[in-house]
């Protein structure tokens, strides 16, 4: 675990919440970025990750990342987060007994408690050498994690220089992290995904106002496309919730909690939304996630590079 001394020596001065890097990707006043999830080309986290996402960055002419933190711990990445895009005939199975299971959510957990002093803020040098800014840690709050756990998220956003964290995590988690935000002083921006049957799930309006109730410290991550899966407007919830949006995410999901598509493919309102958050001048910036899967061998670059266009394009547009 980092402590207050190692972290100040490290840190340098915060950035601020929506502070952003002055080479950032502007397309009509509109910050464009990256959510990294969206490089399924990285099989294992750590800080060889870390340099093969820059170097990905950089072959898009992209310069403000949102980390997701698997990619940054040292461990296995999930087979069905990389495996679709490999290329290979036949996909990889990942069976793993319940022991084996328990045996990497412990590692995990040991790591995050015992972190190297100088491990994050390696990682925010790299991000600085490569000239490309870092506009949030994507560290998602999960039942079973320990206060511990959930201190060291904090922790590691203090250590990456950063004021704002992105999350996945139920409503009831939602709870508990609000004491550490407000020791902290580090917003947290909770992530929407798709209407499931557990009423947990962060999915709706209600479920939006339930957090941001619970927090001067909570925002709203807002994901568009999972949004409009779900059968719900995301324009009006872009109306309703901008002033309490952190960061969008835009890319596209067929209807009824369908899969992910490239632009154009789907039900989300891409394009109003990005044309709306320009002309009312909200400047809230939008960050693309690669979420579909390239099960044919599709390039995650070439693929990605096409969605930006597509983003850049609409923008240009009057």
């Amino acid at each position: 675990m980092l402590n207050r001394r190692q972290l100040v020596k490290g840190m340098g001065a915060a950035a601020s919440l929506l502070s952003m890097p002055s080479w950032a990707l502007d397309v009509g006043g509109v910050q464009l970025g990256l959510q990294t999830y969206t490089f399924h080309n990285v099989r294992q986290g750590g800080l060889q990750a870390i340099d093969t996402i820059l170097d990905g960055t950089r072959q898009l002419k992209v310069n403000l990342l949102e980390l997701w933190a698997p990619q940054a711990e040292p461990f296995a990445l999930p087979v069905r987060y990389w495996s679709p895009w490999s290329g290979a005939q036949t996909q990889p199975a990942e069976q793993l007994s319940q022991a084996e299971r328990d045996s990497r959510r412990s590692a995990l957990r040991a790591w995050r408690t015992n972190t190297p002093a100088n491990y994050f803020m390696d990682i925010r040098r790299r991000f600085d050498l490569a000239h490309i800014g870092l506009f949030a840690y994507n560290y998602s709050f999960e039942p079973t994690m320990t206060d511990a756990e959930i201190e060291h998220g904090f922790m590691a956003a203090k250590a990456l220089r950063l004021k704002l964290i992105t999350a996945s995590s139920k409503v009831s988690v939602a709870k508990r992290v609000a004491p550490f935000a407000e020791k902290h002083g580090i917003t947290v921006g909770f992530h929407n995904h798709a209407v499931t049957k557990d009423p947990d799930d962060l999915a709706t309006m209600d479920h939006f106002r339930q957090v941001l109730a619970m927090s001067s410290m909570f925002r709203i991550n807002l994901d568009v496309a999972h949004y409009a899966a779900s059968g719900f407007d995301a324009v009006a919830a872009l109306e309703t919730l901008h002033d309490k949006i952190t960061n969008m995410h835009v890319h596209d999901r067929k209807a009824n909690d369908g899969a992910s598509v490239p632009f154009g493919e789907g039900v989300t309102p891409a394009a109003q939304i990005l044309k709306m958050n320009r002309d009312r001048g909200w400047k809230i910036p939008c960050f693309y996630e690669l979420e579909y899967v390239g099960a044919d061998g599709r390039d995650v670059i070439a693929e990605t590079r096409r969605e930006l266009d597509y983003e850049i394009r609409v923008l240009n547009e009057k």
